[in-house]
């Protein structure tokens, strides 16, 4: 049974225990959270990589470090091991490393990462183990606050979106900025990794303790890890803003000084695709730049890779009322397709591309030899699939009036794709 009286849950507590297990260890230590956020580190940079310094310097493990873990399995290893194991990472130019994992009962709450000239001696891993089992209460505890903490922040950010007399009142007890404000919604794309459960992070003073300091995340977790992200972007040049995630959204609530900056940093996110909306000028209209942020989120996410990750509300408006059509015509029971609707059936049916020459042919300025030509077939090939696709939908391709409900047809075609 070991005491951990001696060691409190502060910081210069931790850092304590850092310094006492790189003493035992015989090398420079961190020790992580399951989020790969670095809670503490021992003093000093003798025998030190490059790896452990951007850590410290960045307070987590750097993406390209991560994807290590994951090549090397260590993430796996960490996972399914209850006491310390050897990583020589020398191939990828990064000093050994004796690996702990901390858990707390069957799970796993953080690791402590000791940089060693070879494989623990049975001396090393049993320091390694004291130390782990001093550092798990003191893990717990700080998992614990942090999603009480989170769960506060949570009920906020909802206040908050809601708008109203309710997100006044709730702006008067939070450190959020001075209006103007906006809200952005994020969403991973399609192709971004699933989420995974574990502990949070980040915490700040005040009445509502961890709410400005970013939400951390589970490990793996690409919505909180973009949420806190998008903290440390924006309290580098527009400090006072409160994020969350919301139902399987994330939402920022962000004083508005410089809408340009704001924008570049929300496109800054990989994986992500993020809404920004309308500033209002205060927290009693957010509800409104909150519909506008998820309108767009949806509309990038719908539309996938096929164009920017990120939008303000004002230069994709007209596609988001588009989109908007659409939902409205399925919850009618109408095909936003129309006639086209035919066209991408017999296409389905026959394997025949009369609807993409069709398209192709519009998205050419009308100019046959173009559009065949990048669709790798002889112009009358492409006149013969026009009037084909005339015979079958009835619209007439000279028709300005048909024209006009083809473009507009094929645009809502691109907005229901997955």
């Amino acid at each position: 049974m070991y005491d951990d009286s001696a060691y409190g849950d502060a910081s210069d507590g931790l850092l304590s225990l850092a310094t006492r297990a790189a003493g035992l260890a015989g090398g420079p230590v961190t020790i992580e959270d399951d989020a790969s956020e670095l809670i503490t580190y021992s003093p000093g940079q003798e025998n030190s990589d490059d790896a452990r310094i951007a850590t410290i310097l960045s307070r987590r493990v750097p993406d390209r470090y991560r994807v290590l873990l994951r090549t090397e399995h260590l993430d796996e290893r960490l996972a399914g091991s209850s006491g310390p194991f050897y990583a020589d990472l020398r191939g990828a130019g990064i000093l050994p490393r004796a690996v702990m994992p901390i858990r707390a009962g069957d799970t796993a709450i953080g690791s402590i990462w000791a940089i060693v000239q070879s494989s623990p001696s049975p001396e090393q891993r049993a320091a390694l183990e004291e130390s782990a089992a001093l550092l798990a209460p003191l893990l717990a505890r700080q998992a614990e606050r942090r999603l009480a903490a989170d769960a506060r922040r949570t009920a906020a950010v909802r206040a908050l979106l809601r708008g109203g007399d309710e997100a006044v009142e709730t702006a008067r007890e939070l450190p959020l900025g001075p209006g103007p404000l906006a809200v952005v919604a994020v969403r991973p794309l399609p192709s971004a990794p699933a989420p995974a459960s574990g502990a949070y992070g980040g915490l700040c003073d005040g009445p509502y303790d961890g709410m400005c300091a970013g939400p951390g995340g589970p490990p793996g977790d690409p919505l909180r890890r973009a949420l806190a992200d998008l903290d440390r972007r924006f309290s580098a040049f527009q400090p006072g803003g409160l994020s969350a995630e919301v139902d399987g959204v994330g939402y920022a609530v962000v004083p508005v000084g410089d809408e340009q900056r704001l924008l570049r940093a929300v496109g800054e996110l990989p994986g992500m695709a993020a809404g920004v909306g309308r500033t209002v000028p205060g927290p009693g209209r957010l509800g409104r730049s909150r519909a506008d942020a998820e309108l767009v989120v949806r509309l990038l996410t719908r539309l996938g890779a096929t164009r920017e990750r990120t939008a303000h509300i004002r230069d994709v408006q007209l596609d988001a009322l588009l989109m908007r059509t659409v939902d409205l015509a399925v919850e009618a029971g109408h095909d936003p397709l129309g006639a086209l609707a035919e066209l991408e059936e017999y296409d389905r049916r026959r394997g025949t591309a009369l609807l993409d020459s069709v398209d192709r042919y519009l998205a050419a300025g009308e100019d046959a030899r173009l559009a065949a030509r990048q669709l790798h077939v002889h112009p009358n090939t492409l006149r013969y699939r026009l009037r084909r696709a005339q015979e079958i939908t009835g619209l007439d391709l000279s028709d300005p009036a048909a024209m006009f409900d083809i473009r507009l047809r094929l645009r809502l075609r691109a907005l229901r794709l997955p």
